[in-house]
Parts: C-alpha cells; structure tokens; sequence
C-alpha cells in the first residue's frame, strides 16, 4: 500500500510543471494521496474516490486572504484525500476547512487517514492561525486511539532535523509535533528527509518502509516543497 503527500501551492503554476505533477503522480499509482492547498478543480485521474476538507468561503476576506481573488475564480480546498478504495467512514475533525479524516477497508483491514495543513501561513501568523492549527491537530490525534491503523500526512512546515532552520519556532512545533507523535503511538515515517516540511506519521501497528521523495523541490518550482511518500507492508 503505497501513501503520498504533496503541497501544490493552489496549483499557481506553469502549464509544464502542472503537467510535470500530474505525470509524477500518475506514475507513483498511489493508493493514497493527501493533497495540501488544493483547489477543487485539480485532477489527475477518474480513477480516485475523493474526499476534501470543506471549502473555503469565496464570498470575503478567510483568515487573511480573499480567496476568490488571489485564486483567480478557484475554488480553495485545503486538504483532500485521493483514494482508490471507497470511504467507510467519515470521521469528525475540529476544523473541517484545514483537515480531512476519513476511514476506509484495505483487505479487510481499517486505515484511517487523517489529513491536514499546521501553519497554513507558514511563518506569518504563528501566534494566531498556526497555534490554533496545531491545537485542532492535538485535539483531533487524541482521539487516533479509537482506530487500530492511522496514518497522518500533509503540510506542517515543520522540518524535523534538529539542525536545520525550518521550524514554526513561535509555536514550538517541532517538540510539540515529536511529543505528540509518541503520545498517540505513532512514528514519523518522513523525519529524515532533509529540508522538508511536509510529513507523514505511521501507527505502530503498521510496518513500512524508508520514505522516499517523488517530486523534488526544482520539480516543483517550490523552495518549500517536495512530494513524499511510503510504502506499508
């Protein structure tokens, strides 16, 4: 079973790195992607079931940005799930606009997949929208002991390598991300990659291997970015 995560930066991108991504991502044949700063219009295959956070309101200023404006028109989706296998359930999430949980049967086995964004603006409004972000992450994780194999992917511009300078330091979330992983018993498949923010944990119960980069940073066209991914056996 194989799982992804990539941030397409709302797909603000030239005609050939958006072909570069759909490509890159077909080639992968995920049976899980997370999807951070999406736009509804995104696809990249019939062949996905698909499961997105609510959408952003289009009709003023959402913490901080008109979206309709700064999306020329699309729809803002902050996170969403591609699958290839039906959800079972819907579960709940303290902010339905940033995160998405949902569970579903993988030969005949649960896994739920939570997915969501801690510091949807980055650096700028650690205090205010990043903090609030990483409490729903908090609050949302500890309620993981319910599911037998949970998997958590997205954007949590969050780098943990202690020596390298990309971190929400205002917030602390580096620490705080660590603890909380170990709390609710799982590891943190993505931590050894260097300069990357975006993360993916793994329940105890479920054996995987090394994650790997599928889509680089120059691929991208994003300093910030890169697509990640795992296998689970």
């Amino acid at each position: 079973m194989k799982i992804g995560t990539l941030n397409i930066d709302w797909f603000l991108k030239s005609e050939i790195t958006k072909k570069l991504i759909i490509k890159k991502i077909i080639n992968q044949d995920f049976d899980f992607l997370i999807v951070t700063e999406n736009i509804e219009e995104f696809e990249f295959s019939k062949n996905y079931f698909v499961y997105h956070s609510d959408k952003i309101p289009l009709d003023g200023i959402y913490e901080y940005l008109d979206y309709a404006y700064y999306l020329k028109g699309n729809q803002a989706i902050r996170t969403s799930i591609y699958s290839k296998y039906p959800s079972v359930i819907k579960n709940h999430v303290e902010d339905s606009f940033t995160s998405v949980c949902h569970t579903f049967f993988v030969d005949d086995k649960p896994i739920t997949i939570y997915g969501t964004i801690v510091g949807t603006w980055g650096i700028l409004h650690q205090k205010t929208i990043a903090k609030k972000e990483l409490i729903n992450f908090i609050k949302d994780s500890e309620k993981f002991y319910t599911f037998e194999n949970i998997i958590i992917a997205g954007d949590f511009n969050t780098s943990f390598l202690p020596f390298e300078n990309r971190e929400m330091t205002q917030i602390n979330s580096r620490e705080v991300l660590k603890l909380q992983s170990d709390r609710i018993n799982c590891t943190l498949a993505t931590a050894t990659i260097p300069q990357n923010i975006d993360a993916i944990f793994v329940s105890n119960n479920l054996k995987f291997n090394d994650a790997k980069v599928f889509m680089t940073e120059e691929e991208l066209k994003d300093k910030y970015h890169k697509g990640i991914s795992i296998e689970i056996y």
